[in-house]
């Protein structure tokens, strides 16, 4: 019986099953009233504001802090560390019957960084939101990673893959 384990946990390896492990100390805490977080991992902590983190990126934050934030992944692949969280938020437009006056936007974000929390990496995609004319996404977590389908009158699909975390959220459009 032990054989026959050691045996599946060397398939599983050689497959790369085993390559990528929770990275169980990680955690990502929002700063109250705040686009600030902080990252913590074991001894170590940053704060980041993640509006200035996400400036110059392909991605930002819909709505106005405060973010409601959901860790959905912790992976540790090699010498770094990634986090996927879900992150919500209120609609910037302060009239609730006003167009998207009431809109909860939700994006997903892509943390990359080492044990030591030095010079992390981000990346975030919006995919659901009224301002963006984001309706009806399908949200799927499951053991393979994270696949969300979104969009307006151009369809995309968000993926996250667990055994290749390094390769961040990766967006396509799909033909109709």
């Amino acid at each position: 019986m032990k054989t026959i384990a050691a045996l599946l946990f060397l398939i599983a390896v050689a497959c790369g099953a085993a390559s990528a492990a929770p990275a169980r100390g990680l955690r990502l805490i929002s700063v109250k009233g705040t686009s600030k977080v902080k990252l913590v991992y074991r001894a170590n902590s940053i704060v980041v504001d993640l509006d200035e983190a996400l400036a110059g990126t392909n991605g930002a934050l819909a709505g106005e802090a405060p973010h409601q934030i959901t860790t959905v992944f912790t992976i540790e692949k090699g010498n770094f560390i990634y986090l996927v969280a879900k992150v919500c938020s209120a609609s910037p437009i302060s009239e609730p019957m006003a167009p998207c006056g009431d809109d909860h936007s939700c994006a997903v974000l892509w943390i990359k960084t080492d044990r030591a929390l030095k010079s992390p990496v981000f990346q975030c995609e919006i995919y659901e939101s009224c301002s963006y004319n984001y309706y009806d996404s399908n949200y799927l977590r499951d053991q393979d990673g994270l696949r969300i389908t979104y969009g307006g009158a151009k369809k995309r699909q968000l993926v996250f893959e667990l055994l290749q975390p390094e390769k961040g959220l990766v967006v396509t459009e799909l033909k109709d």
